[in-house]
């Protein structure tokens, strides 16, 4: 069952969760997904419907993280495979997104939605748990149950 796991394509990244504390490690992606050519994104492997991922530790170590508990997941801007090709083609909304606790992180999100739902309120109200936002800090993949609120700045 670990291999599964362990042939996978690793992004490093910073996971900061709910209650404060911040893990760095490597995600774990799939090479190849269903839906298009190419590899899983960051996104798309936290909206999968799996309770827990796993991550590489620095120390050589993998630790599995509970999705709930993960407030916001940064990756580096200059990281290879961060988001999947169509969604450069998407329309962008600046959005100030508040965390609980008071933190705020601005960037701008990738609207890829179908035709008949492009506002800022329909991004953020997706039913995925996790959403992105890309700013000066990187790709931002921010859990939904841990924003108090957003605003469009565009």
């Amino acid at each position: 069952m670990e291999s599964s796991w362990l042939s996978t394509e690793r992004v490093t990244a910073e996971i900061l969760l709910a209650d404060g504390a911040t893990l760095e490690g490597a995600l774990h992606l799939q090479a190849r997904v269903a839906h298009r050519d190419g590899g899983e994104t960051p996104l798309e492997m936290l909206n999968r419907a799996e309770h827990f991922f796993p991550v590489s530790t620095p120390g050589g170590g993998v630790v599995f993280v509970s999705k709930a508990q993960v407030a916001l997941v940064r990756i580096a801007p200059d990281a290879v495979a961060a988001e999947a090709p169509e969604a450069r083609l998407a329309p962008e909304v600046e959005l100030e997104v508040t965390m609980h606790g008071g933190t705020v992180r601005l960037g701008r999100a990738r609207l890829l939605l179908p035709p008949t739902r492009t506002r800022a309120l329909d991004y953020v109200n997706s039913q995925d748990p996790f959403f992105a936002l890309r700013g000066p800090e990187g790709l931002l993949l921010i859990g939904r149950t841990h924003v108090r609120l957003v605003r469009p700045l565009d």
